[in-house]
């Protein structure tokens, strides 16, 4: 009986980006039956710049949420509105906005935060890609109590996994479906009242920053696996990229190479094999094997130079 009486729970779920819309759809594949959106408003994407929603707003759209998308959701205007809607809980994952006290204290039973690092691992935006950039061997997903301050309140439960050559595309894929594993296992407990959380310890917090398009821009001068990391953490934006004489390509696929002697100048083009486009970094080689020319699609970086006279060429 208590678990149908969670199913008519008021669920607040706020999100924005793709990472967030798995574990929506496991709390509607479980019935949960009052389930309402709360997002950012539709802003001007792409090279068009037309005025789209994001994809959780897409998403819940696509299957009749009733759904808010407040520019500021802590003016009090919108707070007046949450508070006649008597909502039990707020689940957030990827929303992007720090919350007041004032609207976290709306939600009667409280909040869970969904966020894609094992805490107090990347506090901050861009954990996924953090991950990736600094080497991490493992990360995972913690669902957290959210306080006004980003990032930083008690622990619920965590959930790790090995980081074994992943993008931020694809592992952004695998933390989004052990979420949605996770929230399905830690509701009815949490609906209960049979769950307790953790202060972190802040002697071990380190912070991910905001990614720009400028950070994409690969240094030759790098090692080859300090370049292979960011094109991986980089996918699928703002993808690392580099120049080719005047022309713009991104790159979104590659190896490094390690134990090289040769005396070339970084960035120059030492070999084209079936694996790909071969170029020196700083003591070391790595192979491109996924390139993006300007205004075409990424194709295997082995037939853009089936196209393009790369020997003796240099990447810059």
């Amino acid at each position: 009986m208590a678990i149908n009486e969670n199913l008519n729970k008021s669920i607040f779920y706020a999100g924005s980006d793709t990472f967030s819309i798995q574990p929506l759809k496991r709390l509607l594949s479980l019935k949960y039956k009052r389930i309402t959106v709360l997002t950012n408003p539709p802003k001007r994407q792409g090279r068009g710049m037309k005025i789209k929603n994001n994809p959780l707003a897409e998403y819940a759209a696509q299957h009749n949420l009733e759904t808010f998308m407040p520019k500021n959701p802590n003016d009090n205007d919108f707070l007046a509105i949450l508070s006649k809607k008597n909502p039990d809980v707020l689940i957030t994952s990827a929303y992007g906005k720090i919350l007041s006290e004032v609207f976290l204290d709306i939600f009667c039973l409280g909040n869970i935060n969904i966020h894609p690092s094992l805490l107090p691992r990347w506090r901050g935006p861009s954990p996924i890609e953090s991950a990736l950039i600094e080497g991490d061997k493992t990360t995972g997903v913690t669902l957290m109590q959210m306080t006004d301050e980003l990032d930083a309140g008690p622990v619920y439960q965590q959930e790790s996994i090995q980081l074994s050559g992943e993008n931020s595309k694809t592992l952004s894929k695998k933390l989004s479906l052990l979420a949605a594993d996770m929230i399905q296992k830690f509701l009815p407990n949490f609906f209960a009242g049979n769950t307790a959380a953790k202060q972190q310890d802040e002697s071990l917090v380190t912070y991910s920053k905001i990614i720009k398009k400028e950070h994409a821009r690969i240094d030759w001068n790098e090692t080859s696996q300090t370049i292979d990391k960011k094109i991986k953490a980089y996918y699928p934006w703002p993808i690392a990229h580099t120049y080719l004489d005047d022309k713009y390509l991104r790159i979104w696929d590659s190896e490094p190479l390690v134990g090289d002697e040769d005396k070339s100048n970084p960035g120059e083009i030492m070999d084209i094999n079936k694996e790909g486009v071969v170029v020196k970094c700083n003591g070391s080689k790595i192979i491109l094997k996924g390139i993006q020319p300007e205004g075409k699609k990424e194709m295997l970086a082995v037939d853009f130079a089936r196209g393009n006279k790369l020997d003796g060429r240099r990447f810059s």
